[in-house]
């Protein structure tokens, strides 16, 4: 950054106490008013025009909203999040996650550089944009008719979650949901960061509090991916198959037998099961996006005096005469029957089945090779017959 010049200082310098004489308050250099609707700043820079050093010129303007926005998005997307009466005021501002307000008035003048600070001209005019956009505009729903009149272009994600929730504060929750949702289903998103985007907290929010209460249920994960690496760091990561869609393809077909030369994807027990094998469920791949042998494992196997049971995968055997295929990882080597052997795009829909549903596709082989016990031990089942 720039470093700024004395006369910039000594103008920047004299805002705060300009703006706190005139009842207002001030926080990460920006001055800004409350009253029971509104929150409204005035943001302002200093700068020579052209890096003259003998000109000065201030630029200003004017942003306002309601301050219910701000504490819907909190109450949708920041459940959790307590924050105290000064907090929440500084956050309107300062905050990571707030809405973006409307801006009603800007200009700039200029000042002699070596007179003394003076912001009255600038929050004359502030107070001016500000008394006139709230006699104009006094309630919420004033506010909504305003954002409505701007229809043009299509919004973006700061202008989506504005709207949806100042129409929420409005009392037009069910608008609000619509416009969420279309957005949704336009593959839109809004601006914070989350695994689940806002829009889907703000939709859900606007619905009312038992369907945001399944919504915040459905953001339980499901499942558990792993991508395991030989010479980087292997990742893990929970899903929730109502709300990411995984990237499954992505990573098989990135495996190339080292960085990534596997991939797990692993049901979340239900609530309260044993942590025990008897729970096991899941679907693997190891090798390459050319030639991977696929497992499944899914509770079961009583008959063979296991609870549960992990099988290699196959096609109806079509390839008796065909040599076994070797699949070589880096730390062993898999000898498989060519009809066990799998491409990415295959197994992709083999994944994604398994990802929406937690079982195997119809049509499909199973070979079991080990079986797992209540007590942790392990049976070798390769050469059973099931």
């Amino acid at each position: 950054m720039a470093k700024r010049s004395p006369a910039a200082q000594a103008w920047l310098d004299a805002l705060r106490p300009a703006t706190r004489a005139r009842g207002m308050r001030f926080v990460s250099g920006t001055a800004f008013s409350l009253d029971d609707v509104y929150i409204t700043a005035v943001e302002a820079h200093v700068v020579h025009p052209n890096r003259d050093p003998e000109r000065l010129e201030i630029n200003w303007a004017v942003d306002i909203k309601p301050r219910a926005v701000d504490e819907i998005l909190w109450a949708a997307f920041l459940p959790d999040v307590v924050m105290g009466p000064q907090k929440r005021i500084n956050h309107h501002i300062a905050g990571a996650f707030q809405v973006r307000p409307i801006r009603i008035a800007s200009a700039s003048r200029e000042v002699d550089v070596g007179g003394a600070p003076d912001w009255d001209p600038v929050l004359d005019e502030f107070d001016r944009a500000r008394s006139g956009f709230i006699t104009t505009h006094p309630a919420v729903a004033d506010f909504v008719a305003v954002l409505e009149q701007d229809g043009g272009s299509r919004p973006s994600g700061q202008e989506l979650v504005r709207t949806i929730a100042a129409l929420i504060a409005a009392d037009r929750a069910a608008d609000a949901a619509r416009i969420a949702d279309e957005a949704t289903a336009r593959g839109e998103r809004g601006p914070m960061s989350s695994t689940v985007d806002v829009l889907k907290y703000l939709s859900a929010y606007a619905k009312g509090p038992e369907a945001y209460a399944a919504f915040t249920a459905s953001l339980t994960p499901t499942h558990n991916l792993q991508v395991h690496h030989e010479s980087q760091r292997s990742t893990s990561t929970d899903l929730a198959r109502e709300h990411h869609p995984g990237r499954l393809g992505h990573h098989l077909s990135s495996m190339d037998g080292s960085n990534p030369w596997a991939v797990v994807l692993a049901a979340c027990p239900p609530a309260g099961a044993p942590d025990d094998h008897s729970t096991s469920l899941y679907m693997q791949a190891a090798g390459t996006a050319e030639a991977m042998v696929l497992e499944f494992c899914r509770p079961g196997g009583a008959a063979l005096g296991a609870v549960s049971v992990r099988s290699v995968v196959g096609r109806p055997n079509t390839d008796q005469d065909r040599p076994e295929l070797e699949i070589v990882l880096p730390r062993s080597t898999e000898r498989i029957a060519r009809h066990e052997v799998f491409t990415a795009g295959e197994a992709a829909e083999l994944f994604e089945l398994f990802y929406r549903t937690d079982s195997i596709a119809a049509g499909y082989m199973l070979r079991p090779v080990e079986g797992y016990l209540a007590d942790g031990g392990r049976l070798d089942l390769r050469d059973t017959t099931v």
